[in-house]
């Protein structure tokens, strides 16, 4: 099935669909960007976090094979952005803040580091892409996803956080007040021995999806990600024909603005 709207389908933001469509999503990214990281000398692996909520309502860590992100890496120089020679158009970040690393607090940070996994130098963990799901912005299990993306900005390893869910909370917006909200953002985390960068993609609902740089540290350039075309394929995937109805199912909540809507209407009536 495809989808009549250019960028992000706001009919898959509920359960079981947006499940479905997750999966898929995250597998087409890693399966998509593989031949231009493999020839960059890196890998993309998709791994799982797996959490047990208890009687009380808490979630509990059953298994993490990612548990280890926050490696201590290695900074090369290098000349030139490492958005030249991606052979790809990519998305420039509408805002971008230059951070600096708390020294009086690096060893400790460094102790949070060493938990993490490093199989040899070939599988240094250089980047860590989320996708967020509606337990990571609220709920109970909200707050454990929240220490895990404060691991992964403690680390030395590069970040980035989509959000295609219009509905709950996501500090990684509030930290960009001077960009007008949009209902998707896109949050890029750029380290570098002296602290880092981090990258606001603002994305409307009338927006296609844009080709963003995955930082993986220099001397490599960028590994360009193309959210479009692994939307096109997870969604293709992930929702099986009669479904999905767009002229009789409402768009699900949050509700729209009086703008979405009436665009939203007008896409599906065409």
């Amino acid at each position: 099935m495809i989808s009549p709207f250019p960028g992000m389908d706001p009919y898959l933001e509920i359960n079981p669909r947006w499940e479905g469509f997750h999966g898929w999503f995250v597998r087409k990214l890693a399966e998509q960007a593989l031949p231009k990281a493999r020839s960059l000398g890196c890998w993309i692996d998709v791994e799982r976090t797996i959490y047990h909520q208890s009687p009380s309502g808490e979630f509990l860590l059953l298994g993490a094979p990612d548990d280890a992100v926050g490696v201590e890496a290695t900074f090369a120089s290098g000349n030139g952005s490492p958005k030249e020679n991606l052979g790809v158009a990519v998305a420039e970040p509408k805002v971008t803040r230059q951070m600096t690393w708390d020294v009086d607090t690096e060893e400790h940070r460094k102790q949070d580091y060493l938990v993490v996994r490093e199989l040899g130098h070939f599988n240094r963990v250089l980047a860590v892409v989320e996708v967020l799901s509606p337990a990571n912005k609220s709920g109970n299990y909200a707050p454990r996803y929240q220490e895990k993306r404060r691991r992964y900005l403690e680390s030395r390893s590069h970040f980035m956080e989509i959000d295609f869910l219009r509905g709950g909370a996501n500090p990684s917006r509030d930290g960009f007040s001077d960009l007008i909200a949009t209902p998707y953002f896109i949050f890029v985390v750029r380290k570098s021995p002296m602290g880092w960068v981090e990258e606001g993609y603002p994305v409307r609902l009338q927006d296609p999806l844009p080709v963003v740089g995955l930082p993986i540290g220099p001397p490599r350039p960028d590994l360009p990600l193309d959210l479009a075309s692994a939307f096109r394929a997870a969604h293709e995937l992930s929702v099986r024909p009669g479904n999905m109805n767009y002229k009789t199912e409402d768009v699900p909540p949050p509700p729209l603005s009086t703008e979405d809507a009436a665009w939203v209407k007008s896409v599906i009536e065409q």
